[in-house]
């Protein structure tokens, strides 16, 4: 039992579910600050839940690439059955797409392309160069619309670009990773963006992908001022720019072909990074005290389960 359920644990990556919920809640606060305490529960708990679902489903769809090259996770090393792995993926996307229906039946028309995206990339398009890699931020997109449509019935249209900001930044976070990962798809057959067009390539569209959610959000108050003090967002948006501009350096410095250890740790940056993202709108938005909340909290689980699990779950080497 302790190791099934370490094995589950694992699986879930708790070093990366707390982003996806930080989403939600700047959804909910950007449209309305002063949601009441349940409708933000939900705009937290359903993009989680979601999260989940995809982990279990990159796990039981991975599972043969994952035997050549990564044998020591849970699915592979035969601590999770695979079809325990899928059940779990369906059983979570059934749990957050009832909630979310409760919630606001509308919610529907966001839930299915997020399902429908999260399954076809874990099972078909990661496969498929940088279609894989935008297809994984879309799911992130909807995230924020899903929050705004848990205090009213329809997502505020002023979220839109912002919405645009989050998938253009989960789509280059998401390359990144294929890059740490480029040396097993290869073996296994995974024709990703790294694998067919190489790490210079690689680095490039990782520069794009960085300067547009970048410029998508210094964009964004000037037309929507009214809706965040633009001082406290300037100022805290400072540090996701920050982060992500060291990460990308250390890519972009690298010699090549750019060693796994080196993309790792520029993917390390990126998972504290794009909490600090998840958070800081709802700060700007005038809850402050909700955003160092759940900021903090997340931020230091974050960084203890990556210190203490990701070595077991992506090793350097």
């Amino acid at each position: 039992m302790r190791v099934r359920v370490l094995a589950h644990i694992e699986a879930c990556r708790p070093d990366t579910i707390f982003y996806a919920g930080t989403v939600g809640l700047t959804g909910a606060i950007l449209t309305d600050p002063g949601a009441p305490p349940g409708s933000l529960v939900l705009a937290w708990l359903v993009p989680t839940l979601a999260w989940i679902a995809s982990l279990y489903g990159g796990d039981y769809f991975d599972r043969e690439l994952d035997a050549l090259t990564k044998p020591h996770r849970p699915v592979p090393s035969g601590r999770i059955r695979a079809v325990t792995a899928r059940n779990a993926m369906v059983g979570l996307i059934a749990v957050s797409a009832a909630l979310a229906v409760l919630t606001n039946p509308l919610t529907v028309l966001l839930a299915v392309p997020a399902a429908v995206f999260g399954i076809a990339y874990a099972s078909r398009l990661k496969g498929r160069g940088l279609w894989g890699n935008v297809s994984r931020g879309l799911p992130t997109a909807l995230t924020v619309l899903f929050g705004s449509m848990t205090v009213q019935p329809l997502f505020a249209p002023e979220l839109l670009p912002l919405a645009l900001m989050f998938w253009v930044h989960d789509s280059g976070s998401n390359l990144l990773g294929a890059l740490c990962d480029r040396d097993g798809d290869r073996d296994g057959g995974y024709s990703t963006y790294p694998v067919r067009y190489g790490d210079d390539a690689t680095v490039r569209a990782l520069v794009r992908f960085y300067v547009g959610w970048l410029v998508l959000a210094l964009l964004w108050p000037v037309a929507f001022g009214d809706t965040v003090d633009e001082g406290l967002y300037y100022g805290v948006l400072l540090v996701p720019a920050v982060l992500g501009g060291v990460s990308l350096a250390s890519v972009v410095r690298s010699s090549r072909p750019i060693p796994r250890a080196v993309g790792l740790r520029a993917h390390e940056i990126v998972v504290v990074e794009r909490i600090v993202l998840g958070c800081f709108l709802i700060a700007a938005a005038g809850r402050p005290g909700l955003a160092l909340a759940v900021g903090v909290p997340s931020l230091a689980f974050t960084v203890i389960a990556r210190r203490v699990m990701r070595g077991r779950y992506e090793p350097r080497r």
